[in-house]
């Protein structure tokens, strides 16, 4: 674990020198902007517009870098050779994979953390109330980019850069959106396809779980056992993802 954590180290500092983090900064410029706009000519309550585009960017800031970072997870190092002088040091390729993902991980907690910190604390200060929801949005925006980042990193061990992103936008897309399916009437009337789309759950990632800004923004009640059922399902998907990553890898041929 020594070894996992002095990788993840050296991984951040590696990605937080690429500057990617500005993200962060630029992203709160806009939401500074988007606050102005919506407390100064919406009608209504403003801080729902803030709120809503806050978490909303929050949301696809997390996820784009999430893909950005994930998918060169083991190819820059291919490439610059260095994997090669660390797996013929005495350091494991599970150490290896652990520490990468840790230390990309880490990138995605400071981005959610920055810009979480913008977005609530511009709603304050025009006056939104606070809702139990919120830190849970948060939680959850977090935990969904940590899980497309192992998925991203798990595809880009099996194939190239493009291929792996494409694979990951689709799961997500596909992900999100699930659930609307299944309430359409195309499906209700076909009990196969039905069946199917139920099957989806048990293989691939189902992202809409981790989606509670509808119920956030208009204040609905969620069950406490649905918050933590979807939490639990994240981590228990994240870990069986790198869990394959390092067993992929384990058997990945380097020459």
């Amino acid at each position: 674990m020594k070894k996992s954590i002095t990788i993840a180290k050296y991984t951040l500092l590696e990605v937080l020198k690429s500057k990617i983090l500005y993200n962060a900064i630029f992203l709160g410029l806009g939401l500074l902007l988007i606050t102005y706009i919506a407390y100064s000519f919406t009608y209504g309550d403003p801080s729902r517009v803030a709120l809503d585009f806050g978490l909303g960017t929050l949301s696809l800031s997390s996820v784009g870098i999430a893909i950005f970072i994930g998918v060169g997870i083991l190819s820059r190092e291919i490439e610059s050779r260095t994997v090669y002088m660390i797996v013929s040091r005495p350091v494991s390729r599970s150490s290896f994979i652990i520490g990468k993902y840790l230390g990309l991980g880490a990138v995605l907690i400071l981005n959610v953390l920055l810009l979480s910190l913008i977005t609530l604390s511009l709603y304050s200060f025009i006056g939104g109330e606070y809702n139990y929801l919120i830190p849970w949005a948060v939680a959850l925006t977090l935990l969904e980019s940590l899980l497309v980042l192992a998925l991203v990193g798990t595809f880009s061990l099996l194939s190239g850069k493009i291929l792996s992103v494409m694979y990951t936008i689709v799961l997500y897309v596909l992900g999100n959106s699930i659930s609307s399916a299944m309430s359409t009437n195309f499906v209700e009337n076909r009990p196969g396809f039905k069946a199917i789309l139920e099957a989806y759950h048990f293989v691939l990632p189902a992202f809409y779980k981790l989606n509670i800004k509808e119920f956030v923004l208009y204040e609905n009640l969620v069950e406490s056992s649905y918050l933590v059922g979807s939490l639990i399902y994240c981590v228990i998907y994240i870990l069986a993802l790198v869990l394959l990553s390092i067993f992929i890898f384990n058997r990945k041929n380097l020459d």
